[in-house]
């Protein structure tokens, strides 16, 4: 075997449990001398220096409890005199410092501080070692594996159920946090000298994404791997999605042996390679039987089982067969959609057989619901149906056996077609974007550059052309593929594909989550070109669909909520905007706990709602939260974080902190050409607002190059009919102004106007602001005529889209009222410029404090114009006390 296959079996062990490795090498190598080498080298990983004494944090290492994939799990005490406590330390093995572990070491933690519930060890701190190395520190259980106290207490069928039981309502509330746990074998299971079970390491758990809907997550290449092979579901060894499905599987395995005493495939897997092949073609004996086999190989072995079990062999089979055998066999269907449906289900069964009730696993047949009510009432029923069962019984059998074997036999052809269906999908969804991503194989690019863009306009080329027979499938890769365009700041290419992918979709099932995730991306597409309105019906009836299909307070409905709340407030409706975020945050606090990355984007938009009423303090307060819970669950690398960091320099300028903002401008811009590239369209506005940072502080001689670098690369990315490339043109419009050139400023003012009037909807606030621009690039060239005329066009584009109440309406206003002066109608400006300053003078913001100022300059210069200057102190001192 190749030195890469050593490396892979390698690999592969270390994540696995000191105590199972050595199986696990054995199994994997084919001759004695691959084995020696890997034992050798897995020895030689282990050796690590005693730490009983060292201090970790507040924490007193006593010995280790020992040692998983990760690294080492210590029992540790209180060092710091606060009180007394044991706790099990877990701390990442040296030479396992990758940014993997310490991600999954972090996510641990994360993942148990969202969960809550007596029979899951609960987390007590965490933190890193002065060497950088990651620890978490948890509830220390003294306990035995729940195989192992079941066996030595030999307890009862009864009593395993209930305590199985008892695991099945932990595992339910981490799956109400959308966590799947993938590791649920006995070690994972202590149960404490006082029968408590209390479910352990989380280590390679993981959190369904609520993006997806939260029904399935990727499995990635490395996760296949991390899990303990005989107590794998199917889809873990083959890399397909998990659900809690997984888990329900897993659960399964895990009865049968605290049933039966041994594994399903055990004794058929010689190997790994066999043990996988078993688990995912083979169907494992059902409980009672694998007792029957265990009777006729090992009789010795199957009396210690039922001994262990407080009972015969014989009374052991009969007590299995039927109910538990079918409710073992429900949990462990190759096919997860088979399965039961939640862990809830799984122990509802249970209790069901525990009180001698039907139970689901079972078909729902008339002689079934009989032969329990006739078991549970059997003294009553004998009297009151002895004459005439006989006469009835096999005529009504007979026949109801005989619908009942149809029905199952339509039923099961039903499900391997519905099966074989989605495998056929699956394949052909992945054949397709290998095929794709084969154009930048060398032998066929012969020595041409293919683009990620050239990817996916063939890609997208090919769907159209090619899947028309598959429609689900082709509207899931054209969803996708819009949905990337989306991300790389492309609309226009996104629209058409994602408006294919929601008229299949409408038409293979109108009311489909499906149809919500194609509202969710169009919606998005207009609203990135402006059309406000359109979002706006798109997505009112995704949020619809969401709450018929999913409930008022789903993930989903969140989810869609939070969408419209950022049409509201681009459309000005800052009320209505902020109940949708509010409402989106309550949900997924409550769903997620308050600590969860999916709360930041609600309170990122509350913050943007406050800075817009002028609560600047209320907005930094909300910014900074975000920021923390993001570090803290997706690190300063992940694009969310980067985004919350730009509201946040934004949110200081206009607080008037022009130092800390730029600052933070340029930590943004670092981040995202680190992150998302120097030519992904956020990182092209991030470098927008950093020189228009320099611009508010007249730094022209940086501002500009950085200014005119901005619109080359946004010509070059967005295209030159862009709104945002002429929101560039506007930018350098206002540094013209600034540095007195009001000539070149109109002529960078109307090209703006050009773009904006050719691809925004009539009302929208960057039209109403371009107008307002140029108003004042003729003020300042005295054309008075001209700059009253664009100012009051200005006012008609605000009135249109957000109507009268906002700034930007105001300034337009002002500076109307300001041209009114200078073409000496003095009357009409006094009124307006008075009414106008109270508002300006009582904001927070930077620029509107600025405006402020302007206007009582006006106000002075117009009552020196009447002749009456004491009417300005008059009138500024009547207003001391509001201020």
């Amino acid at each position: 075997m190749s030195e890469k296959s050593l490396q892979q079996i390698l690999s592969e062990a270390i994540t696995l449990p000191v105590a199972e490795r050595e199986s696990y090498v054995r199994m994997e190598c084919s001759d004695e001398d691959l084995y020696s080498r890997a034992m050798a080298l897995l020895e030689a990983s282990d050796e690590a220096p005693d730490m009983a004494g060292q201090l970790v944090g507040p924490y007193r290492i006593k010995r280790s409890l020992g040692s998983g994939g990760m690294g080492e799990v210590f029992l540790a005490e209180r060092a710091d005199q606060q009180f007394q406590q044991l706790v099990a330390l877990k701390i990442v093995r040296p030479g396992l410092l990758s940014r993997h572990v310490q991600g999954r070491l972090r996510q641990e933690r994360q993942i148990l501080a969202s969960l809550e519930h007596p029979n899951i060890a609960r987390l007590y701190d965490g933190g890193t070692t002065p060497e950088g190395v990651p620890y978490i520190v948890m509830e220390y259980i003294e306990g035995e594996p729940i195989d192992v106290y079941c066996d030595q207490r030999r307890l009862d069928i009864e009593s395993r159920l209930r305590l199985f039981v008892t695991v099945c309502s932990a595992v339910h509330r981490a799956h109400q946090s959308l966590i799947v746990h993938r590791d649920l074998k006995p070690s994972n299971i202590l149960v404490t000298k006082d029968g408590i079970p209390k479910l352990l390491d989380f280590g390679i758990a993981k959190v369904l994404d609520d993006r997806e809907m939260m029904h399935t997550l990727a499995v990635t290449q490395l996760d296949v791997r991390v899990m303990t092979p005989d107590h794998a579901s199917p889809e873990q060894i083959r890399g397909d999605p998990i659900t809690t499905a997984s888990d329900i599987y897993v659960l399964g395995i895990l009865l049968h042996e605290l049933l039966c005493g041994c594994k399903p495939f055990g004794q058929r897997a010689r190997n790994l390679a066999d043990l996988e092949r078993a688990i995912c073609e083979e169907t494992p004996l059902p409980p009672s039987a694998a007792i029957a086999a265990a009777a006729r190989n090992t009789p010795a072995e199957s009396a210690r089982i039922a001994e262990d079990r407080s009972t015969s062999v014989v009374r052991l089979q009969r007590a299995l067969r039927g109910d538990l055998d079918n409710i073992v066999a429900m949990a462990t269907r190759k096919e997860p959609e088979r399965r039961y449906a939640s862990v809830e289900q799984f122990a509802a069964d249970i209790e069901a057989h525990l009180q001698g009730m039907p139970v689901r696993a079972r078909p729902d047949s008339w002689h079934y619901r009989a032969g329990k009510f006739l078991r549970r009432h059997a003294a009553v029923a004998a009297l009151s149906f002895a004459s005439i069962a006989l006469l009835i019984a096999f005529s009504v059998m007979t026949y109801l056996q005989s619908q009942r074997i149809a029905f199952e036999r339509d039923q099961a052809e039903i499900q391997r077609a519905r099966a074989e269906q989605e495998r056929e999908r699956a394949e052909a969804a992945s054949q397709f974007l290998v095929d794709s991503f084969r154009a930048a194989d060398p032998a066929r690019a012969r020595g041409d550059s293919v683009t990620a863009r050239e990817i996916l306009d063939a890609g997208a080329e090919r769907i159209t052309r090619e899947l028309r027979n598959q429609p689900s499938l082709q509207a899931t890769l054209l969803d996708t593929i819009g949905s990337v365009y989306l991300g790389l700041g492309n609309p226009q290419k996104a629209q058409p594909l994602i408006e294919e992918a929601l008229a299949i979709r409408r038409r293979l099932d109108p009311q489909s989550l499906d149809v919500n995730r194609s509202l969710y991306n169009l919606n998005t597409v207009y609203e990135k070109k402006g059309d406000l309105a359109t979002a706006e019906t798109l997505a009112r009836e995704g949020l619809e669909l969401t709450r018929r299909l999913t409930g008022e307070k789903s993930l989903e409905t969140a989810e869609n909520m939070c969408r419209l709340g950022f049409i509201k407030r681009e459309q000005g409706d800052l009320q209505r905007a902020e109940e949708l975020f509010q409402s989106c945050l309550d949900i997924r606090t409550q769903l997620l706990g308050p600590e969860h990355e999916k709360i930041t984007t609600p309170l990122d938009n509350l913050a943007r709602i406050a800075e817009m009423r002028g609560e600047a303090s209320k907005a930094e307060e909300l910014i900074r939260r975000a920021l923390t819970i993001q570090e803290a669950t997706g690190g300063v690398d992940h694009p969310r974080y980067i985004a919350h960091l730009f509201h946040l320099a934004f949110l200081k300028e206009d607080m008037g902190d022009a130092a800390e903002a730029e600052s933070l401008y340029r930590r943004v811009v670092d981040l995202s050409r680190k992150v998302l590239g120097p030519r992904h369209p956020e990182t092209i506005d991030a470098l927008s607002a950093l020189g228009m940072s320099l611009l508010s502080k007249q730094n022209f001689e940086q501002a500009k190059p950085l200014l005119e670098e901005v619109l080359a690369l946004n010509i070059e990315v967005r295209g030159p009919q862009h709104a945002y490339v002429g929101n560039d043109y506007e930018n350098l419009g206002r540094l013209a102004l600034l540095s007195g050139d009001p000539k070149e400023a109109e002529s960078r003012f109307l090209r703006a106007l050009q773009i904006y009037e050719h691809g925004l909807p009539k009302g929208h606030y960057m039209i109403a602001t371009g107008w307002s621009l140029l108003g004042r690039a003729h003020l300042a060239q005295n054309e008075l005529r001209a700059a009253e005329s664009a100012f009051t066009k200005s006012l008609s584009v605000w009135g249109i889209g957000r109507g009268t109440d906002n700034v930007g309406y105001r300034i337009a206003e002002a500076f109307r009222a300001r041209t009114w002066m200078l073409q000496g109608r003095l009357q009409e400006s006094e009124s307006v410029l008075k009414r106008l300053y109270p508002t300006f003078a009582r904001s927070e913001r930077e620029d509107e404090l600025k405006m402020a100022a302007d206007i009582r300059g006006w106000i002075e210069s117009l009552y020196d114009k009447l002749g009456r200057p004491e009417a300005a102190d008059e009138f500024f001192s009547s207003l001391e006390p509001a201020r």
